[in-house]
């Protein structure tokens, strides 16, 4: 199982900023006009909409919370993880998980279900009532424990 590991006491700000770097994020991420899905090398460019940049600050915790890397194989996990925890009302999350949870099935089918199995025990996931901007001062471990993130 790939996991990628982030230091409890780490504020999330922190985290998030080693996620971008790891994975070779833009610092814009959630302010350009665009954001690419990369099929191979291959970038498949899709317009930024606000809807979506809320959606995905959450869900970037989220792969820092849950270990999840942020390619291909973690995307179908997180994808996973987040349906079974509940999208809540957000359209824009139902759809890129349930992409993401599609393309999974197909090539990752035991780790989609495990993550499924975990977002099911899970409590919460950020999508259910919480503010993005004070989460960035809660540390890794906090925040796991107030989503009640359930083991691996």
């Amino acid at each position: 199982m790939l996991m990628e590991v982030y230091d409890d006491q780490l504020p999330i700000k922190a985290a998030l900023a080693q996620l971008f770097e790891r994975f070779g994020f833009n610092e814009d991420a959630y302010t350009a006009k665009w954001f690419a899905l990369y099929i191979r090398k291959f970038p498949i460019y899709l317009p930024n909409i606000p809807s979506r940049v809320k959606v995905a600050r959450f869900h970037d915790i989220h792969h820092v919370l849950t270990g999840y890397p942020a390619n291909w194989r973690g995307e179908a996990e997180i994808g996973a993880w987040e349906l079974a925890t509940g999208c809540r009302t957000s359209l824009v999350a139902w759809f890129l998980n349930g992409g993401a949870v599609f393309v999974g099935l197909i090539l990752f089918p035991k780790a989609v279900w495990r993550a499924f199995k975990r977002g099911w025990r899970s409590k919460t996931n950020l999508y259910f009532d919480f503010e993005y901007e004070p989460l960035l001062t809660e540390t890794v471990k906090d925040l796991r424990k107030q989503i009640g993130l359930a083991e691996v």
